[in-house]
């Protein structure tokens, strides 16, 4: 906890040093979800481990496959947090072998609640908030699986622009 509520004061964190926040966070996950889980995190050679990303930017998307996507999943849970980079970008890939988003909704309607997720909302203004004062493109894209028709898990891309 300290070290988030530290990272959360900073403007800009290292990505060895946000991956290390994420590791914590999914020790803590593996402990709930049990053998059955397993994440991954990978940073591709090329990327630099001290390049400075907004601290906690990942985590709400990470919590999101979690809670939505793998929760409700009957066999084995995965989850793959990669950090990779072109010329111009790094993206963080986060993707999960859940259940889709389609199916999470129908599990929250049947559940009969109006819970608007506080993350994705808050996530979506932070975004703003960063290019608008570093007048740069960070991005966000959402990518629903499918293996055969059948929803297979969910991908979060975020682009960060290399300054």
């Amino acid at each position: 906890m300290r070290k988030i509520l530290e990272a959360s004061e900073q403007e800009f964190i290292s990505i060895s040093e946000e991956t290390e926040l994420l590791k914590l966070y999914l020790d803590l996950e593996k402990l709930r979800f049990g053998k059955e889980f397993s994440a991954d995190i990978i940073i591709e050679e090329n990327v630099d481990s001290g390049f400075l990303i907004p601290p906690m930017l990942f985590q709400p998307f990470i919590e999101n496959a979690l809670k939505h996507g793998l929760l409700h999943k009957k066999e084995k849970k995965e989850l793959l947090i990669k950090f990779y980079k072109d010329n111009k970008n790094l993206y963080c890939k986060i993707a999960d072998n859940g259940i889709g988003r389609k199916k999470a909704e129908e599990i929250k309607a049947r559940k009969n609640t109006t819970h608007q997720s506080f993350a994705t909302k808050a996530i979506e203004q932070r975004i703003e908030l960063l290019n608008h004062y570093f007048i740069n493109n960070y991005q966000i894209e959402i990518i629903d699986q499918y293996n055969n028709d059948h929803p297979s898990g969910t991908t979060v891309i975020i682009t960060i622009p290399l300054i």
